[in-house]
């Protein structure tokens, strides 16, 4: 169950976790409570304030890739090197799909929002948004050296 309305959009300061117990109260099935997850003391203060056994992750997975452990398990979030080849193994697996602006769109939308929590990605991003098609920005992310980011 997600805090906001669709009026709320994704506003944060709209997000209503005590709503959401207020209905699993009345529930007698498992409640799922959604929004504004992303770190596990957020997920914790949800299920503490929902009285909800679980929580899902939404965009924040697209923030911090492994935002699943980190939430489980209060594990830090990935480092910018294992961003970057998971960056590259998606290049590599959508580009024997791709059918056109897909991939183009969609990467450049995963760096936008890694922006948010990885300072590393800005500079990535700003030179990804200006390519047009799938083989330049595979070429742009595959020829980044791992090693020596680490």
């Amino acid at each position: 169950m997600h805090g906001r309305t669709k009026e709320q959009g994704y506003r944060a300061e709209h997000i209503d976790w005590q709503a959401i117990g207020d209905i699993r109260q009345r529930l007698n099935i498992p409640v799922i409570a959604n929004g504004e997850i992303w770190d596990w003391q957020s997920a914790q203060q949800c299920m503490a304030i929902s009285g909800c056994d679980a929580v899902m992750i939404g965009r924040g997975a697209l923030n911090i890739p492994n935002l699943s452990r980190v939430v489980k398990y209060n594990e830090p979030r990935m480092p910018w090197p294992e961003v970057v080849a998971l960056l590259q193994k998606y290049t590599r697996l959508e580009k024997q799909g791709d059918t056109g602006l897909y991939h183009v769109a969609r990467i450049k939308q995963w760096l936008s929002y890694l922006r948010k929590e990885y300072d590393e990605a800005t500079g990535l991003f700003q030179h990804v948004r200006v390519l047009n098609n799938s083989p330049d920005i595979a070429r742009a992310i595959q020829a980044i050296d791992i090693d020596k980011l680490r």
